[in-house]
């Protein structure tokens, strides 16, 4: 039973591990993105999606020389996490774009909020009273964070709702693809996500942009660093962690992209807003302590 324990424990250990280098990975994204002035959120959804599908088909060729027919029977598993994943990112996107970069991190990251009432709905997992105070403590630290921004920035209002939303379609891609982790293939998550992307331009009327070079390079760090290595890190974890467990370890997102945001935008937040983000991450880590099933 002592041997069982440990392993348990170490398992959920490395799961934790990739969670929270995933979190980090993340607070890279918004940064790039802010690089990128000249592409709207599908266009940078889309090449982010497709470089990064590529990286990993060839990591996994070269590494586990996948059969064919069974990469196949993941497909059907692949496509409805791959709209959740698209989704997720267009709102992201153009909230780092409509809003600042803490704004969009912080309320992005509201997502354990979500699993915790995904899981009551669908899965009955119920929460402790904690989280529901956590659950508390979070909407009054995002009213915070919307009253400083309606009257300190009333056009980057719009960002933070499409950060909430994307937050929302997070915290169904966490639920839906933990009992489906060994049954999808991330190449093709990714790839179904970018046809979304696409599908999104052309209903548009819109051609594809072409990057330039430095555009290229931008897109290239943006697919390996947050997508490649950070979401694969994030959607392994699941395999030790509830979904609003692994939500939570994305709160280093916040901290690591505000950081640069500060430094290389000269973005320091307003008082009214610091507030509100303590108490919506407070919040958050209250939500995601515990639940009970």
């Amino acid at each position: 039973m002592d041997s069982w324990h440990f392993r348990l424990k170490g398992a959920k250990g490395a799961s934790l591990v990739k969670a929270l280098s995933g979190g980090a990975l993340f607070g890279t994204a918004s940064i790039f993105i802010r690089f990128l002035p000249m592409l709207d959120a599908a266009t940078i959804g889309f090449y982010r999606l497709m470089m990064a599908a590529a990286f990993l088909a060839v990591i996994n060729y070269v590494l586990f020389r996948p059969n064919t027919l069974e990469l196949l029977s993941h497909l059907k598993h692949s496509v409805p996490l791959g709209i959740l994943l698209g989704l997720h990112f267009i709102f992201f996107i153009s909230a780092v774009k409509n809003t600042t970069v803490m704004n969009a991190t912080t309320l992005v990251n509201t997502t354990p909020i979500f699993a915790m009432i995904i899981s009551l709905a669908f899965f009955g997992i119920r929460p402790t009273f904690t989280a529901l105070v956590g659950l508390f403590v979070s909407f009054a630290g995002t009213f915070l964070i919307a009253l400083s921004t309606a009257s300190l920035i009333p056009g980057n209002l719009r960002g933070d709702l499409e950060a909430l939303v994307a937050a929302f379609f997070w915290a169904l891609y966490l639920n839906l693809g933990k009992p489906l982790r060994e049954k999808v293939y991330l190449p093709f998550i990714y790839i179904v996500a970018a046809g979304l992307m696409f599908l999104v331009i052309c209903v548009s009327g819109n051609n594809l942009y072409i990057p330039g070079l430095s555009e290229f390079t931008v897109l290239v760090a943006l697919a390996l660093l947050p997508t490649a290595l950070g979401h694969t890190l994030h959607f392994y974890s699941l395999k030790g962690l509830t979904p609003s467990q692994a939500a939570t370890s994305a709160l280093l997102e916040p901290v690591v992209a505000s950081s640069l945001a500060a430094l290389l935008f000269s973005e320091v937040p307003h008082p009214i807003f610091v507030v509100g983000a303590i108490a919506t991450i407070l919040g958050i880590f209250l939500v995601s302590k515990e639940t009970t099933s």
